[in-house]
């Protein structure tokens, strides 16, 4: 795959066009298992706007036809210039809109198998980081919004799961470890995983499941520096004036601000309850005043 561009940053027809171009140079590969969703690939270009918002998304297609249908070294370097170039939330997006265009056959599990290429150890080791990443933003893209599926509890179940599951049975599965990335589900999984002695299955389990407690954890950091905001607005005065309050500098409490560092339990307990006290004192003193 020669034709592949060098980088897809920013992206832009050109590009999209030399992706697009590089896959349709390979059709006399196309095995006839693929050959449905080829011909669809083929009707989609067909019918693709000409507009540059339209650009990303069919590069995007391209790129997963290509690394189900031929799983070239190139190819995974693509889908880590497109990481590179859009990020992996939006890459995801648009891997799930690429993924209704082309899955015409509910039958044919598409995105799991590209899923399955991006994290096999095949993958060129430059690239083999991003395309995992890729494949883990793909599945856990608005996962918490999916309705949850029958646990597995047999080690059977599981390796029938990573093996022939489609992106949607595993999302179902992963909605509840997302809920509860420490929970019994999570445990579960990790467990199954282990006990099938299969070194790739346990990898999978492992990452998908670290995956959701960084999520977990990235959230939670962000309400609790929504909650420290909210506190220092409360209290009525400056950020600074906020911190020697609670015996900071100002610079620290900028961090816990800002979700770069957590607080202690008792920092958070006393930004609290200094908030409430500054906030107390000034309605006193606003009452006090109206009475003058």
């Amino acid at each position: 795959m020669s034709n592949a561009p060098s980088r897809l940053h920013p992206v832009h027809p050109a590009t999209t066009s030399a992706v697009i171009e590089a896959v349709l140079a390979r059709r006399e590969r196309v095995r006839p298992g693929d050959r449905a969703v080829w011909d669809r690939f083929l009707a989609l270009l067909d019918e693709r706007p000409d507009d540059p918002r339209s650009a990303r998304l069919y590069a995007v297609v391209a790129n997963l036809v290509a690394v189900v249908a031929f799983a070239d070294a190139d190819d995974h370097v693509v889908t880590a210039q497109l990481a590179e170039a859009v990020g992996e939330k939006q890459l995801a997006r648009l891997q799930h809109r690429a993924a209704a265009l082309l899955e015409v056959d509910s039958g044919r599990r598409w995105t799991a198998d590209a899923c399955r290429r991006w994290t096999a150890d095949d993958v060129p080791a430059e690239v083999a980081a991003s395309c995992a990443a890729t494949a883990y933003a793909l599945v856990l893209h608005d996962v918490e919004s999916v309705p949850s599926a029958t646990p597995v509890r047999t080690v059977g179940q599981l390796l029938a799961l990573l093996a022939r599951g489609s992106v949607a049975e595993w999302r179902a599965h992963l909605g509840i470890v997302a809920a509860s990335p420490w929970g019994p589900y999570a445990h579960e999984l990790l467990r199954l995983a282990e006990r099938s002695r299969s070194p790739q299955a346990q990898a999978v389990v492992e990452q998908a499941v670290a995956r959701c407690r960084e999520r977990r954890e990235a959230s939670e950091r962000a309400l609790v520096a929504r909650d420290i905001k909210a506190c220092i607005v409360r209290a009525g005065i400056s950020q600074r004036e906020f911190a020697a309050h609670v015996g900071t500098s100002p610079s620290r409490l900028s961090t816990y601000v800002t979700g770069a560092v957590v607080p202690s339990a008792a920092m958070l307990l006393r930004i609290r309850r200094v908030s409430r006290l500054l906030r107390d004192r000034s309605a006193e003193e606003l009452a006090a005043s109206r009475g003058a």
